[in-house]
């Protein structure tokens, strides 16, 4: 167990040197920041945008840099980085960008997870862990629908989520393409919102009750082929069953 603790403080130390880093080569400006409300947004967004015409590389390495460290390390407020690139990077190339960061900083969570934090998640959410892993067994013949669903649903923890698919098995390919594909219409919405971050007055106006229910519904969808598919399995070993009870008798 303090092997597993001190392993994750030497990568979260030098995750944390990696984005000071970083910092330090901006001037250091201390206008930079961690946004965690809609006016630092467009303040960033405005600096940012000045940032990336006299050094476009920098600021794609500053924000990818912390996007993969907030995910790898289920730190909250990614929502605020989606607004910040749909501002900036504008939406096609915002949800572009913000898709492959999220689904490489939940590979990130995953890996870590499985190699060092694994004795912590056990420990410390061991009933939840329990029962997600109860749900993966369940549906492995369908797992790939049912963790995209998961991902659809705009209740799920998804920090959780990805520090305990390594621990149910989870393999990592699915789990990559589910982040990638499931958080597709959340990451899409948040970017779109980002580029019309002037006319935003509260969070609300982004995740309204509507589309909450949208991507509810979207959740129950995907389950759709799976339950198809299990009924098809069914029914096909319900007829072995019943061809080889009759070649016995």
């Amino acid at each position: 167990m303090l092997k597993n603790i001190l392993g994750f403080f030497i990568i979260l130390g030098f995750a944390t040197l990696w984005i000071y880093f970083l910092y330090l080569v901006s001037g250091p400006d201390e206008r930079l920041m961690f946004p965690t409300k809609l006016s630092e947004i467009r303040f960033l967004s405005k600096l940012l945008e000045l940032y990336a015409e006299e050094h476009s590389l920098y600021t794609f390495i500053l924000f990818s840099s912390v996007y993969l460290y907030k995910q790898a390390f289920a730190i909250p407020g990614s929502v605020f980085l989606n607004l910040l690139a749909g501002a900036v990077l504008g939406p096609v190339d915002g949800f572009i960008l913000c898709s492959i960061l999220s689904a490489f900083g939940a590979t990130f969570c995953f890996l870590l997870s499985k190699y060092i934090t694994y004795a912590l998640v056990e420990r410390f959410s061991p009933n939840k862990l329990r029962q997600f892993q109860d749900l993966v067994a369940a549906k492995r013949s369908s797992l790939f629908y049912f963790l995209l669903s998961l991902r659809l649903f705009p209740m799920t923890p998804n920090w959780l989520l990805n520090m305990s698919s390594p621990l149910a098995r989870v393999p990592l390919i699915q789990f990559f393409f589910s982040v990638l594909i499931g958080l597709a219409p959340y990451n899409f919405l948040t970017v779109q919102a980002g580029s019309v971050v002037s006319d935003i007055n509260s969070m609300d106006d982004i995740i309204s009750a509507k589309v909450l229910f949208s991507l509810t519904l979207l959740a129950a969808a995907m389950m759709g082929p799976a339950i198809v598919k299990k009924r098809i399995k069914s029914k096909h070993d319900s007829d072995i069953s019943t061809d080889t009870c009759r070649h016995l008798s």
